[in-house]
């Protein structure tokens, strides 16, 4: 099971901007690649992964971050947008501070808003 965290962002991910936000979430913890570079995931000092991201999608169709996500989160955003989610294992307790960490550190950077999920 994880916990999901959505960066909803104006402008569009570099792998630079995802990397550095997930390196900012946290100094002590690691970041690598995964599945051929197609998965970036933040990792603990054993190297378990703790919060995943995959490639950001753009989201073009009018009403589709409220249809996914409610009104009052697709009001604060424009579409197109780019949606970026974070994995956060439940198996360690830091994962989902650290994934809402990380969004919201993409958010600073890029411009959009944040949606914390709940258990998926």
């Amino acid at each position: 099971m994880t916990h999901d965290v959505v960066a909803l962002v104006r402008t569009a991910p570099q792998v630079r901007s995802l990397v550095d936000s997930m390196a900012d979430t946290d100094e002590t913890l690691r970041v690598r690649g995964t599945a051929g570079g197609a998965i970036i995931q933040l990792c603990d000092e054993e190297g378990q992964a703790l919060v995943s991201i995959e490639a950001p999608q753009f989201v073009r169709v009018e009403g589709e971050v409220e249809r996914l996500l409610g009104a009052e989160v697709a009001a604060k955003v424009p579409t197109p947008i780019w949606w970026v989610e974070a994995r956060a294992t439940i198996a360690d307790e830091r994962s989902a501070a650290l994934a809402r960490k990380f969004a919201e550190e993409l958010v600073r950077r890029l411009g959009g808003t944040v949606w914390t999920g709940a258990m998926a």
